[in-house]
């Protein structure tokens, strides 16, 4: 599954095109340490602006949406590792840390109140 196969996947469930390749931040799965999950690198300035997630595990076969609203994150600076400018986050897809952020200097940020669904390749 590429970037580009799951906006115009998610994009014919939602009947619109809300998601492109600008607001749209797409991961696969990685191994970090002990650990599986998706790297982001999400510049601060755009957490004002509506942010698309897609976070793909081919292990799984399956890929899930995240959504997070304009301004619905007002300091992500005290929420996340800051790396040049930006949030830097490694979000577990193991359970039961399932979607939290693991790294080191953040706020153990969790996710899941972001998902708006889970589909299967």
């Amino acid at each position: 599954m590429t970037k580009l196969e799951a906006i115009k996947r998610i994009n014919e469930y939602l009947g619109e095109p809300a998601l492109n390749d600008k607001n749209t931040h797409y991961s696969n799965v990685v191994v970090y340490g002990t650990d599986e999950g998706w790297w982001l690198k999400i510049p601060f300035l755009t957490f004002k602006q509506e942010l698309h997630f897609v976070f793909n595990n081919e292990k799984t076969k399956t890929y899930q949406y995240l959504k997070i609203n304009a301004n619905q994150i007002l300091s992500p600076g005290l929420k996340f590792r800051s790396s040049d400018g930006c949030a830097d986050a490694f979000i577990s897809a193991a359970n039961p840390k399932r979607l939290i952020d693991l790294l080191a200097g953040g706020s153990k940020y969790n996710f899941t109140r972001h998902v708006v669904h889970e589909y299967r390749h």
